[in-house]
C-alpha cells in the first residue's frame, strides 16, 4: 500500500486557470480600494489627515466648515451638500463617470457621515410635520417624534450610501463626531457592557461602518510637557499639542487596521498622515 507523500511545511498547491472558476483570480492579484473611517472631537484634524490621502480628493462638504483647515491644499475638489437629493446626485455622478472609466479622483472624502444622518432625521422630521402639525414645536429626533421604521428607513439610506462609496473605484474617507456608547446609569446593576467611543452614528449604521471600512482611527489631542530652563536658568514647562490617532486596538475607543496576522499596529501614532497608516498596514511596528 503506498503511502501519502507528505506535504512540505508551508508549501500551496498551484492551481491552474482551468481549475479555478471563471472570473476568479489569486488573492495575490486581487486590486482593493481601501476605505477609512476617521471619528473624533471637532478641533482634533480629522479633516486635516483626510486630506493627506491620494489625490486628486473629491470632499464632500456635508453642512460643515472644515476646508478652512485644509484651504493651503492641492489637489481637492469641494462639493457642498446639504440635502439628500444633493447627496444622491453627486453620488450618480460619481458612479456614472467610474461606469465609463472617466473618474479622475483617487479618493473621495465625507465630511461629516454624522451631519448626513442630521440632514436624513430632518427631511423625515419635515415631512411628518406636513401629516401632523403639532410636532412643529418639536426638534428633530426629539422623543416621539420618530418611529422605529422612520429610523429604521434612515439607516437603510445610511448603509446605502456607505456601500455606494465603497463600491466606487477609488479610496473612500468617511469621517464622523465621535460618542459614548453604553454609558448606562450609575444605579445600572447591569456592568456587562463596556463604555465605548465610536462614531456618532445611530448603532446600525454604526456597525455597518466597522464593518465595511479596512481602517478605524480616532483622533484626538496629546498634551506633551517637557520641563526646560530659560535663559535665567530658570525651570519652565513647554507644552505642546500634538495631534494623534487612535489605531491599533483598545479597550475605549473603536479602532481598526485591516492587515496581515503577523503585523503589528501602534497604540496611536502623531501627526498621522495617509502614508504612515499605509506603512503600518504593510510593515507593522518593532
Amino acid at each position: 500500500m503506498a503511502k501519502d507523500k507528505k506535504r512540505k511545511k508551508g508549501s500551496v498547491a498551484v492551481l491552474h486557470k482551468d481549475d479555478m472558476p471563471p472570473g476568479s483570480k489569486l488573492v495575490s492579484e486581487m486590486e482593493y480600494f481601501g476605505s477609512s473611517a476617521i471619528y473624533g472631537r471637532s478641533g482634533t484634524g480629522k479633516t486635516t489627515l483626510s486630506a493627506t490621502w491620494p489625490k486628486p480628493i473629491l470632499y464632500i462638504n456635508i453642512l460643515d466648515d472644515g476646508t478652512d483647515s485644509i484651504a493651503d491644499e492641492e489637489g481637492v475638489i469641494v462639493k457642498n451638500v446639504s440635502s439628500s437629493e444633493e447627496m444622491t446626485e453627486v453620488i450618480h455622478w460619481a458612479m456614472a463617470r467610474a461606469k465609463k472609466k472617466k473618474l479622475k479622483f483617487k479618493t473621495i472624502v465625507f465630511d461629516t457621515l454624522t451631519q448626513m444622518q442630521g440632514i436624513l432625521v430632518r427631511e423625515m422630521h419635515a415631512s411628518k410635520i406636513e401629516k401632523d402639525k403639532r410636532l412643529k414645536n418639536k426638534q428633530p429626533g426629539d422623543w416621539g417624534t420618530m418611529t422605529k421604521q422612520d429610523w429604521g428607513e434612515i439607516a437603510g439610506d445610511m448603509k446605502a450610501l456607505i456601500q455606494d462609496a465603497r463600491n466606487l473605484p477609488l479610496q473612500s474617507v468617511f469621517i464622523c463626531q465621535e460618542r459614548i456608547f453604553n454609558l448606562g446609569d450609575e444605579e445600572d446593576e447591569d456592568d456587562t457592557l463596556q463604555p465605548e467611543v465610536g462614531a456618532r452614528l445611530s448603532p446600525s449604521v454604526k456597525d455597518d461602518l466597522n464593518a465595511s471600512v479596512s481602517i478605524i482611527g480616532h483622533t484626538f489631542i496629546r498634551v506633551k510637557r517637557t520641563k526646560k530652563k530659560d535663559d535665567n536658568n530658570k525651570t519652565y514647562w513647554d507644552v505642546k499639542k500634538q495631534f494623534c490617532l487612535h489605531l491599533g486596538p483598545n479597550e475605549l475607543y473603536t479602532t481598526k487596521v485591516r492587515k496581515p496576522k503577523k503585523v503589528k499596529a501602534p497604540d496611536y501614532i502623531i501627526d498621522p498622515t495617509y502614508e504612515d497608516i499605509m506603512a503600518i498596514v504593510k510593515e507593522g511596528v518593532e
